[in-house]
């Protein structure tokens, strides 16, 4: 009975000794886990980038009203603050404009009434969410623009063209997608909608002043780098 008792313990020795050496074969099979570190875009920082746009709109006056369309090619400035996801900043643009067109005038179809917008810019504020590298976000603030009106063949004793700089209000939205740590690219709407402008007497008619009032729907496609 002695004898089986020895016999018994060495049994159980070696098997505790087998299992702990495989248990630790099992351990070193498995690599150690490191902490992962986050890639989450950051949007805070001064940003500057090139736009290009569509343009188009309805500006009427009281001679009549036109349709006009076209291009746009601009630049934009701006910055950001990230608090979390959400993202706040202000931003700038200024643009060249070949948004324009003619109609024949309302009340007298020997003259053609033109309209054109020159150049467009606009201050704003913008807010938005970031999820990682895209930012969904909406923008308002003030704009401005040049138009330039004028009647064709010119009325005698008038000079035919009309041109001011007109000022109102814009809102917009779009997004914004992070390629790397500074480049992004975006897509935006806005509308603009501007004050009434009155162009003088003996300019586009000699019967009277001509008020007119100008709007526009914009859609852009940009790149921005982040600095």
């Amino acid at each position: 009975m002695h004898k089986f008792s020895k016999i018994l313990t060495a049994i159980i020795a070696t098997a505790a000794c087998s299992s702990a050496a495989h248990a630790a074969d099992l351990i070193q099979d498995f690599p150690p886990l490191y902490d992962i570190p986050s890639q989450a875009m950051d949007w805070n920082g001064f940003y500057a980038g090139v736009f290009a746009g569509y343009g188009a709109g309805r500006p009427t006056s009281d001679v009549t009203p036109i349709n006009v369309e076209g291009a746009l090619l601009g630049g934009t400035i701006g910055a950001n603050a990230q608090y979390g996801s959400f993202v706040l900043g202000v931003e700038g643009d200024l643009a060249w404009s070949n948004v324009k067109g003619s109609a024949t005038c309302v009340g007298n179809p020997t003259f053609d009434c033109s309209g054109k917008l020159d150049w467009l810019s606009s201050g704003k504020l913008r807010g938005g969410v970031a999820l990682d590298n895209l930012l969904l976000f909406g923008t308002a603030g003030i704009a401005a623009g040049g138009i330039t009106a004028s009647v064709d063949p010119i009325p005698g004793g008038a000079s035919g063209s009309f041109s001011s700089t007109v000022w109102g209000w814009t809102l917009g939205a779009g997004a914004e997608y992070a390629v790397s740590e500074n480049v992004s690219v975006k897509a935006e709407y806005s509308y603009y909608d501007f004050a009434t402008v009155t162009a003088p007497v003996n300019t586009l008619t000699t019967v009277g002043t001509t008020n007119i009032d100008a709007h526009a729907h914009v859609a852009k496609l940009g790149v921005n780098y982040r600095f």
